[in-house]
């Protein structure tokens, strides 16, 4: 974008100033780095995933509260434990709930839930388009007490493909990806999300989020939901994350997550 300086100096090149073309340059700089800051953070408090891990070396701890209620139940991660590090071009993520499981007709169980490792690999960067691809193959482990509630009972799988783009103050990313269940009463399904951010400013950053999933189980539907949520910079390398949204097609659920996100770099 042409920066017009105020300051009518005699040494100008092509109508503007050595001056102005300096200011410009610094501010595409820092554009620059702004977005790269952003799509570090892409992800939480959303449900689809970004292609990008975290700096080589770096840690991204996000510790969220999670509800979902649909009729007659509500269900909790009161907090979810979500770890994340950082290699070149590649994330290993472990993820763990507390879970609370409450039917509004039985007794509440409190334990923990099933684990979720995964392993997250960018493919392809693309510096000068700001575009990212990756994929991001995950297993889930069933560490919670199925009888009381807790967790799926059996394993289930996840390989889902990741694209990103970036442009001045806003960020477009989404996945398409595949659930293969195990459990008896589970159904395996596809699903799909897109995510679009903007940084407001320097430290808050709003988006919105689509995202839908054919039919979990073998007598249910499919589902689309939405999303409106961001984060907000606390300090240096803490960030509050928040979201809130419901579905718009399938069952009649609604969702809150709040958390902070903990950057080592």
């Amino acid at each position: 974008m042409p920066i017009f300086s105020s300051d009518l100096s005699p040494t100008r090149r092509g109508g503007i100033t050595t001056e102005a073309r300096e200011k410009s340059l610094r501010i595409a700089i820092s554009a620059g780095w702004l977005v790269l800051v952003i799509a570090a953070q892409a992800g939480p408090p959303f449900v689809t995933d970004d292609p990008e891990p975290p700096p080589a070396g770096g840690w991204e701890i996000n510790v969220p509260f999670i509800l979902e209620r649909t009729p007659g139940r509500t269900e909790m991660n009161a907090p979810l434990f979500d770890l994340n590090y950082g290699l070149p071009n590649v994330q290993l993520k472990l993820e763990g709930p507390v879970e609370v499981v409450h039917d509004d007709h039985e007794v509440t169980a409190v334990g923990p839930g099933d684990l979720l490792p995964g392993l997250k690999w960018r493919f392809f960067e693309d510096e000068k388009s700001q575009i990212q691809l990756g994929v991001y193959p995950q297993a889930l482990l069933p560490t919670g007490d199925h009888r009381r509630g807790l967790g799926d009972g059996r394993p289930a799988y996840i390989l889902p493909l990741l694209a990103e783009k970036s442009w001045a103050h806003w960020t477009l990313y989404g996945n398409v990806g595949y659930w293969w269940q195990t459990a008896a009463d589970k159904h395996n399904y596809w699903y799909a999300g897109a995510v679009l951010e903007r940084e407001v400013n320097e430290r808050l950053t709003l988006g919105v989020e689509l995202l839908g999933n054919t039919a979990k189980e073998r007598t249910g539907r499919s589902d689309v939901a939405f999303n409106v949520g961001g984060s907000w910079k606390l300090s240096k390398q803490v960030n509050l994350l928040f979201s809130t949204g419901r579905d718009i097609v399938g069952d009649t659920r609604a969702m809150v997550y709040l958390g902070l996100q903990v950057l080592t770099k």
